[in-house]
């Protein structure tokens, strides 16, 4: 099992290496739909954005790397607290990994299974695939960054933040979010 452990770093390391390379940089996706994506849950449920979190406005937070887990649990957390009793709003992580990971895909997402509480299992949604099509779609230039992205209830990208959030940050994502309830 050890050995098992020391490859998949090893294999996590490599693409964390090759995941550096610089992506185009495009304007902020605002007012776009948030482009189409496959994915599966941790609950083995699969996903198809933007048209499976219609009708609910939706917090998107993607994170390239491991090390950007402390970025979007700065995002999460707050927003957690904030809604978790509201059922217009809801969220997803979607960590973002190269297809060649494709391969390692019941390794790594048994390993988040064992490391995210089971409530959550739903909400985590691992992308083998592309990385780099998305980052050019979304605008996105730093894979060692987190991102954020606030859909309506159509799947349009309204809002979007990259880093840890701060009081200002989650101030702007919140009034977002509760402008997109009253309309």
């Amino acid at each position: 099992m050890k050995n098992i452990l020391i490859i998949l770093f090893v294999l996590i390391k490599l693409n964390f290496l090759s995941a550096q390379e610089n992506t185009p940089m495009t304007d902020k996706p605002i007012g776009m739909p948030f482009p189409e994506l496959k994915a599966e849950t941790l609950s083995g449920i699969d996903m198809k954005y933007p048209d499976d979190v219609k009708g609910k406005i939706t917090l998107i937070l993607m994170a390239f790397k491991r090390e950007t887990q402390r970025k979007i649990d700065s995002w999460l957390e707050p927003f957690s607290k904030t809604f978790e009793n509201d059922t217009t709003v809801q969220f997803f992580e979607i960590p973002m990994l190269a297809g060649a990971w494709k391969l390692m895909s019941p390794i790594i997402d048994g390993g988040m299974r064992s490391g995210i509480p089971k409530q959550k299992h739903g909400n985590v949604t691992t992308f083998y695939g592309n990385v780099n099509k998305y980052c050019e779609l979304l605008g996105i230039e730093d894979k060692s960054d987190g991102y954020v992205f606030l859909l309506d209830k159509n799947g349009v990208i309204q809002w979007r933040s990259n880093g840890f959030a701060s009081e200002e940050k989650l101030k702007e994502l919140f009034d977002n979010i509760q402008s997109l309830k009253t309309n």
